[in-house]
């Protein structure tokens, strides 16, 4: 016996019959794949709103007691983190809605509904270019200094879940592009009042890139923006990123 529950966001309750069917026609192979590995993200035109619809990976037989009894499926924390990261001031698509596909009483498939926010990933501007920019890479330090400021630690902090855009409306620096962020993969964030603790933002650090020159640009960068020995903070945060991998690699 299978069930769906349908959460959606006040603004949008007249799509709430149409946004109902969006699993279905994932299933029937409508929409736009944009993404397809361990989740799978299809783009989707309704009433003229452009609209992201992830589902997420189906869960084990173990992960669906801990979701359905004892933990908020990844769809739902999408959609409540999403506003909680608008209330603090940090853009990140707006949530639409979210459904969780229940088989026999018990969690199995989780889906999270945005609207479409325009940008690119970070990492294609960074990461991947040799001589990246220094601008963008200073806009991405002070991005994190201010969602830390704002008791935010993202759950998933790397380069690919920045979308930058150019904002020319504003007045940067001399000889500066100004750019705006939007913040995306929101579901295993932790929210806190204030700064959360110095180790707690540098171990936050630790998933930016496993390029170690930029990484190690990026993480100088921050320390200086939060008034830290830069050389200390870069020793600090190149240890942790070692021992990140070396963990990752045993698992």
């Amino acid at each position: 016996m299978t069930g769906m529950k349908i959460v959606v966001d006040e603004k949008y309750q007249h799509l709430t019959d149409t946004i109902a069917r969006l699993p279905q026609r994932m299933d029937e192979g409508e929409g736009e794949v944009v993404y397809d590995s361990r989740n799978r993200v299809v783009r989707f035109t309704v009433d003229g709103l452009s609209l992201m619809v992830k589902r997420f990976k189906r869960v084990n037989a173990v992960q669906q007691v801990v979701y359905t009894f004892f933990r908020k499926t990844k769809a739902e924390r999408a959609f409540l983190f999403a506003s909680e990261f608008l209330k603090r001031g940090i853009d990140t698509p707006q949530p639409v809605a979210y459904m969780e596909e229940r088989h026999h009483g018990l969690f199995t498939t989780g889906y999270f509904v945005s609207l479409e926010t325009p940008g690119t990933e970070t990492s294609l501007l960074l990461r991947e270019v040799q001589d990246y920019p220094r601008d963008l890479a200073e806009a991405v330090a002070r991005q994190v200094v201010l969602m830390h400021s704002k008791g935010i630690l993202h759950g998933d902090l790397n380069l690919s879940n920045f979308l930058v855009k150019p904002t020319p409306d504003l007045s940067p620096r001399e000889g500066r592009t100004a750019y705006s962020f939007t913040m995306i993969d929101t579901n295993r964030s932790h929210f806190c009042d204030g700064y959360p603790s110095d180790s707690e933002c540098l171990k936050n650090m630790v998933r930016l890139t496993h390029r170690r020159d930029l990484y190690e640009d990026l993480v100088r960068r921050y320390a200086l923006l939060r008034g830290w020995d830069a050389d200390e903070t870069a020793s600090r945060c190149l240890a942790l990123l070692t021992r990140f991998e070396h963990r990752k690699l045993k698992l």
